[in-house]
C-alpha cells in the first residue's frame, strides 16, 4: 500500500471513528449488554505518518472495534519488560463507545514503559478482557541546553533534552566520543583535548538524530577584521591604497583561500605610503591593551627584507603601529598585544600611552620605503583576540 492510500486510509478511519463516537455514545446506553464479545480490529495514530498499530508516546489512538462500552482500565506493557511494569492509560469515559474508544498513549518510564512492541489490554466492568498488539515507537531526540554553555577544552559537558533512550552515538565536530548515559533526559560527555573552535554535537539514538552547535570558550572572544573570502567585520575587499603605494591585489590560495597582496616598487615621492580598511563601527569589547592580541597571517613572497608596518587606528584619528621585518621566506603568524604598538606612527614610541582596544575601527599595512626594494607583504586572516 503506498504512503498516501495509508494515508487516506487513516484519515478516514479516524473520521469514521469520530463520526460512530458522537451517534453511538448517545445510543449504546439502550443496547442489550448480555452478550457482549468485546474485540478490537485496528489502532489507529493521529499521526498519520504511521503505521496503523503503532504510535509514538501523547498520540491520540483510536481504538476501533465491537462491544467497547463502559471500558474499565486500558493499559500497555511492553513484551520486554517483566508482567508487573504495567502503565495505565488515563482517558476520558465519555469518549467511549461501543465501536471505539479514544486515549493518549502513556510512557511512563518510572513504571517501566519501554520502546517496542507493547501488549494493550482493555478491561471492561464485566471483566472481560481484550489485548492487542502495538509498537511503541521512540521519538527523535531533541537537545535542549548545554551546561555549561561555553566549556572549555577537556571539560565535562552535559547534554539535556529528551528521548535519550537507545543512544547509539554521540559526536562533536563529525568525530564519535565517549559519552555517559546520565536518564534518558540528560548525556554528558568531554570537550575534545585541544579543541578551539565551536562545532556541531550530534546525538543518535534508534529513534533517530538531532545535532545543536556547542560553542567552546577558549578563553578569549575572537574578533575577525578581514579573510578576503567574505567574513569578519570589514567582509569587503574594498581596501584602498595611498601616497607612494604599488599595486594591491586579491589572490587565490593563501593559507586559507584569497588573501591580499600590497606591494611598493621603489617610489618614495611622498614619503610614505599604504593600503587600509574602512572605518565604521569598533571592534573590539575587551579593553586592556595587554590582554588584545593583533593577530596577522603574511609573507612576503620572496622579498626577504621587506619591512612591513601595521597600523591600528582609533575613533579619534590616532595611528599606532607596530613594525616586523620578513628574515625568511614563507606564511607565518604574527602575534603580539596591542599594548606593543606604538603611538604617532611610531613603533618605537612606547612613552605615550597605549591605544584603548574598544576604540579600534580601522586596520592598515604599509611598507617601510628604506627596506628591501621592490618590496611585497602578502596578509590574510586580520584578528583581534579579546583574552577575559
Amino acid at each position: 500500500m503506498s504512503s498516501i492510500m495509508k494515508t487516506k486510509y487513516k484519515m478516514n478511519n479516524i473520521i469514521s471513528a469520530l463520526l460512530v463516537l458522537m451517534v453511538s455514545v448517545l445510543s449504546y446506553s439502550c443496547d442489550d449488554d448480555a452478550n457482549l464479545n468485546p474485540a478490537i480490529d485496528v489502532m489507529v495514530s493521529e499521526n498519520t505518518d504511521l503505521n496503523i498499530n503503532s504510535g509514538k508516546p501523547n498520540d491520540l489512538i483510536i481504538a476501533e472495534g465491537n462491544d467497547l462500552q463502559d471500558v474499565k482500565t486500558v493499559t500497555f506493557r511492553a513484551l520486554s519488560a517483566p508482567e508487573e511494569n504495567i502503565v495505565d492509560v488515563v482517558f476520558n469515559p465519555v469518549l467511549n463507545s461501543k465501536l471505539a474508544i479514544m486515549f493518549n498513549v502513556p510512557f511512563d518510564e518510572t513504571k517501566g514503559s519501554e520502546f517496542g512492541a507493547q501488549v494493550v489490554t482493555i478491561t471492561n466492568k464485566d471483566g472481560d478482557v481484550i489485548t492487542h498488539d502495538f509498537n511503541l515507537i521512540q521519538p527523535e531526540p531533541t537537545i535542549g541546553v548545554f551546561s555549561p554553555e561555553r566549556p572549555k577544552a577537556n571539560e565535562t559537558v552535559s547534554i539535556s533534552g529528551e528521548w535519550f533512550q537507545n543512544v547509539i552515538s554521540v559526536s562533536f565536530a563529525g568525530s564519535l566520543v565517549d559519552y555517559t548515559i546520565i536518564s534518558s533526559t540528560e548525556i554528558s560527555i568531554v570537550v575534545p583535548d585541544g579543541t578551539v573552535l565551536g562545532s556541531d554535537v550530534t546525538i543518535v539514538t534508534d529513534g533517530g538524530e538531532v545535532t545543536a552547535f556547542l560553542d567552546i570558550d577558549i578563553g578569549y572572544n575572537l574578533y575577525l577584521v578581514a579573510d578576503f573570502d567574505g567574513g569578519g567585520l570589514r567582509p569587503n575587499n574594498n581596501w584602498i591604497t595611498y601616497g607612494d603605494a604599488g599595486p594591491l591585489d586579491y589572490v587565490t590560495g593563501g593559507p586559507s583561500g584569497t588573501f591580499a597582496q600590497f606591494q611598493w616598487l621603489g617610489d618614495n615621492s611622498n614619503g610614505y605610503n599604504g593600503c587600509q580598511s574602512d572605518a565604521t563601527e569598533t571592534m573590539v569589547v575587551e579593553s586592556d591593551p595587554e590582554k588584545v592580541m593583533f593577530l596577522i597571517d603574511v609573507n612576503c613572497n620572496g622579498k626577504i627584507g621587506s619591512v612591513a608596518e601595521f597600523l591600528i587606528v582609533d575613533r579619534d584619528g590616532g595611528n599606532w603601529a607596530f613594525r616586523h621585518e620578513f628574515t625568511e621566506d614563507g606564511w607565518h603568524t604574527i602575534e603580539t598585544p596591542v599594548a606593543a604598538f606604538g603611538a604617532n606612527y611610531d613603533p618605537e614610541n612606547q612613552g605615550s600611552g597605549d591605544v584603548d582596544p574598544t576604540q579600534i575601527n580601522q586596520v592598515k599595512v604599509t611598507i617601510a620605503e628604506w627596506g628591501a626594494n621592490p618590496s611585497t607583504v602578502q596578509f590574510d586572516n586580520i584578528r583581534f583576540h579579546g583574552f577575559y
